[in-house]
């Protein structure tokens, strides 16, 4: 019998803040630790204060110059372009490096205690995916997740799927493992044509030994659940179903959520929730270290509580009731944010309009077409 989720938070986790106008607000940490604790949800999971990662840990995945650099402009609050540190996306603030290594500490945490044992976990301030070696990007400072895949693979001999939802790209962590079959990376994401990064184009299939096992489904704006579970039930789980990980990771930013500011798609929490099930399905059935997941992206501090708590009920396979609780509200108001639903999951779909439907029907059956063409082959299917 494997142990309790586990949910790495902790108040400290807060102080990762670029500036106060800066899209990436901590307080979307702050409602979705009160939301799942108000619901019920924490009780049911083993709640640690998370670990900073150490020199050691930060190298699994960064340069040594990289590292330096961080450290140095969170000394000076200097920047450095050359490493992406000072730019509009990344500003510096005084405690960059300790808070940057404490999100990396969460997850590593989370991974640990599934080496351990735990049945999975989920770190909210983790999915950091836009990081490379030797440079921030989008908003990440530390890559989470390549460093503890990393770590995982220094310890155990197995395959990783990880499964990227977030409306950006998760260009980092295929970058990390885009030569390797014992990763195989799947993102589902606004295409690059219309969004940061500007990459995750279907051509993109890995290198050497990895090649076919770098997957990315591009979908136009205005995208929304129907399409989400399209390509989850065409081209992530039979692959899931023919890669047969030992572990599954997941990067769950809810950006691609139809009121998120930063991005142009229309999904809402019946297309999550229809894929969040079906991964605690194929976890379940097919992965015998079980379930690491991270938060990312999201910029309506409110809509990010409210989806990443339903996920966490799925994860524990708890139900939760549909009415907001009256307690979040207050929450909410405390810290500034008067607009919120009613309920916990979206009353209706939504379609945006950038393009017809049958724009994004079209543009999405050739995309899956090609994506089948040039990978499956290498998975017998």
């Amino acid at each position: 019998m494997r142990g309790k989720l586990v949910y790495p938070y902790s108040d400290s986790l807060l102080d990762y803040e670029f500036s106060q106008e800066h899209p990436l607000k901590p307080e979307r940490l702050k409602l979705t630790y009160l939301l799942s604790k108000q619901l019920g949800l924490l009780d049911k999971t083993n709640v640690i204060e998370p670990t900073p990662a150490t020199r050691a840990d930060l190298e699994l995945f960064h340069s040594a110059e990289y590292i330096d650099a961080v450290q140095k402009c969170g000394e000076d609050l200097c920047s450095d372009y050359k490493h992406g540190l000072g730019t509009p996306d990344n500003p510096v603030f005084p405690k960059i490096y300790e808070t940057g290594a404490k999100y990396v500490g969460a997850t590593l945490d989370g991974m640990k205690k599934i080496i351990d044992g735990a049945s999975n976990a989920f770190c909210i301030s983790g999915g950091l995916h836009h990081a490379q070696r030797n440079a921030a990007a989008g908003f990440c400072i530390f890559n989470d997740v390549a460093i503890a895949i990393n770590y995982l693979q220094q310890k155990k001999n197995c395959k990783v799927l990880y499964f990227d939802i977030d409306a950006h790209h998760g260009d980092g962590v295929q970058n990390a493992f885009y030569r390797s079959k014992d990763v195989l990376t799947i993102s589902i994401h606004q295409t690059g044509k219309t969004l940061f990064p500007g990459t995750g184009f279907v051509y993109e299939t890995g290198g050497a030994e990895g090649t076919g096992y770098s997957i990315n489904v591009p979908v136009i704006p205005g995208a929304g659940s129907l399409e989400l579970i399209k390509i989850y039930n065409e081209i992530v789980r039979p692959l899931a179903e023919s890669y047969k990980p030992d572990l599954l990771v997941t990067q769950l930013g809810v950006d691609g959520h139809y009121n998120d500011p930063l991005a142009h798609l229309a999904y809402t929490s019946y297309g999550y929730e229809t894929v969040l099930r079906d991964l605690r399905k194929i976890s379940s059935d097919l992965c015998s270290l079980g379930w690491l997941a991270v938060g990312g992206g999201g910029y309506h501090p409110v809509t990010v509580a409210r989806l990443w708590a339903l996920f966490l009920a799925i994860m524990l396979d708890e139900k939760v009731h549909d009415k907001i609780p009256d307690e979040f509200k207050k929450s909410c108001e405390s810290l500034g944010y008067s607009n919120y639903p009613e309920t916990m999951r979206d009353e209706e779909d939504v379609v945006q309009m950038y393009f017809s439907r049958e724009e994004v029907t079209l543009d999405l059956d050739r995309t899956i077409r090609r994506v089948k063409e040039l990978t499956f082959p290498y998975h017998g299917l």
